[in-house]
């Protein structure tokens, strides 16, 4: 449609040019020049400079339009060649932690194994499906941000206690000659901020990743300060550093998956795309100040918005109360697999456990068992779904512990809370560790 309308307007505008200078040229030689050689002589110079100047403007017209054109069909060419770059360093990085989960769990099932040995093989196919969730999960960030299906909810949290927990989650794994330091802008009360936590932590979490992989000696600095009613973070290290034609472009998707060192170092480049995203959802800017083989600082930032709610809330994981596997939990879930999962979790620790296999299904359990008081809730489920069966069951058992369980992105536990008021958010893959901490939380 567009080529066709660019074509109407050169024909019109050649047409009503062309008839403007026949009619009005004519009539203003005809009443200066009466004789006849003189005129025809005037008709062709007249003719001449019609077409000279129509030349000029359609020269003119056509060089800014083909311009567009070829601008758009370089950015297209480019495009295609870095996404072509990034499903292949993509193809490589879901290969290479899936021949490792394949290559020794096929291993394990040699029985003259070791203790040792079956434990080493454990912790490389835990490891290789930790990398290979890393992957999806950034493919999927990047996908809901670029279709729009992502928003930033704003809620009350400790600033403060949540770079503690990245310093010390990060601090016990860095490498030998790089040391960590934290640098903390705000009292404890004054960090009370209201912002997305989870984006912050994801976006800092990012941030912490890339500088821990590029730099193996010196040191990484992280933290923020208060400027001009906006929160400023930054990341330093003494890293590989960035050449100063790659800044701006980093921020793009795809654009790492062309860059030399991603031969050198496992990723598929799309975390400072996801970090932008989530910052421009949360309002805010980011940018890089780095020098090539000298390091980098990244910076981004948040508007500051005291939280109402001042007081530091004590981490769960400190004042969490014993196991009481008297508690009945009701597991509801369509997937065998993924029941059969808990289910042996909860009853090597003494939990009672009923199972459930659709909304409806649950809801009757708990009228036919008063000795439920949780419920582990998957969101899909046949014949009826999670967020209807939470609804009716809290709206005949108010004192329900409902624990949501389920695969979709952690982002969406905030609308699953609001639209059927889960007590808790569990995303899968899930850990034990997390399942048995997600229950403490909320056992009476």
């Amino acid at each position: 449609m567009n080529q066709l309308k660019f074509e109407y307007k050169i024909t019109a505008a050649y047409l009503i040019i062309g008839g403007l200078w026949i009619l009005f040229s004519d009539e203003v030689l005809f009443s200066f020049i009466q004789d006849a050689d003189l005129l025809s002589e005037a008709q062709t110079y007249k003719g001449w400079f019609y077409v000279i100047i129509t030349a000029a403007l359609f020269y003119s017209f056509l060089k800014k339009h083909l311009e567009k054109l070829r601008y758009a069909e370089l950015k297209a060419k480019e495009s295609d060649r870095l996404q072509s770059a990034f499903l292949q360093n993509i193809s490589h990085e879901i290969r290479t932690p899936m021949n490792g989960i394949i290559g020794f769990s096929t291993l394990l099932n040699n029985d003259q194994l070791s203790d040792n040995q079956k434990q080493h093989y454990l912790e490389i196919i835990t490891r290789s499906s930790n990398q290979l969730l890393s992957i999806i999960n950034d493919v999927l960030d990047i996908s809901l941000i670029e279709t729009g299906n992502i928003q930033a909810y704003n809620e009350s949290f400790s600033l403060n206690e949540l770079l503690d927990e990245l310093y010390y989650e990060r601090n016990q794994f860095m490498k030998d000659g790089v040391s960590l330091t934290l640098s903390k802008g705000l009292s404890d009360a004054q960090s009370m901020i209201m912002s997305d936590e989870l984006k912050v932590r994801q976006i800092m979490n990012n941030l912490l990743n890339n500088a821990i992989k590029f730099t193996d000696e010196g040191f990484i600095n992280f933290g923020y300060q208060l400027k001009n009613n906006e929160l400023e973070f930054f990341v330093h290290d003494s890293g590989i550093g960035i050449a100063t034609d790659l800044h701006d472009k980093i921020f793009n998707r795809f654009h790492k998956a062309e860059i030399e060192i991603t031969r050198l170092y496992e990723g598929i480049g799309l975390g400072l795309a996801i970090c932008k995203g989530n910052i421009d959802l949360l309002g805010g800017r980011i940018w890089v100040e780095s020098v090539l083989t000298k390091g980098s600082t990244f910076y981004f930032t948040i508007p500051y918005l005291l939280s109402k709610r001042t007081e530091i809330q004590k981490s769960s994981k400190s004042n969490t109360p014993e196991i009481n596997p008297t508690i009945h939990i009701l597991v509801v879930e369509d997937d065998q697999t993924n029941y059969q999962y808990i289910k042996e979790i909860l009853t090597d620790l003494g939990y009672p456990v009923y199972p459930a296999f659709n909304g409806k299904e649950a809801l009757e359990l708990c009228f036919k068992h008063r000795k439920i008081k949780m419920i582990l809730m998957d969101i899909k489920l046949p014949v009826m779904n999670g967020l209807e069966a939470t609804k009716l069951i809290k709206k005949e058992f108010p004192e329900m512990i409902i624990i949501a369980q389920t695969a979709f992105t952690e982002n969406e536990h905030i609308k699953f809370d609001r639209d059927a008021g889960f007590d808790g958010y569990l995303s899968k893959p899930f850990s034990k560790e997390q399942l048995i901490n997600m229950i403490k939380i909320h056992e009476k």
